[in-house]
């Protein structure tokens, strides 16, 4: 899958333009080990944009109560949330990597 394709099924870009609010970090970790898998090769790209991932601002943390609705299918009920904006970027800069290492 492409690396921009997947940024709009995260929700992280479109045509029009900026992203505004939050997003959890460990969907977009998830997206991009999965990306890292379809991209034999270019692993230490996909690394590097997790650890990147990992290095951006915090947008706080949300603490799940045990008998939440939106904890019934998690085993880890602390979520931490990152900027869409600035995961927007790293994917961005990761489709520019990928581009470039494949047409070497």
């Amino acid at each position: 899958m492409d690396v921009m394709a997947t940024a709009r099924e995260l929700g992280l870009t479109d045509d029009g333009g900026e992203r505004y609010g939050t997003i959890e970090e460990s969907n977009v970790i998830e997206a991009l080990l999965d990306l890292g898998l379809r991209h034999p090769g270019s692993g230490e790209l996909f690394a590097e944009a997790v650890a990147r991932v990992q290095r951006c601002r915090s947008a706080g943390e949300v603490r799940l109560e045990d008998d939440s609705v939106f904890a019934t299918n998690r085993t880890n009920m602390q979520i931490q949330l990152r900027y869409r904006a600035e995961m927007a970027e790293v994917f961005a800069d990761l489709a520019i990597d990928v581009a470039l290492s494949d047409a070497r």
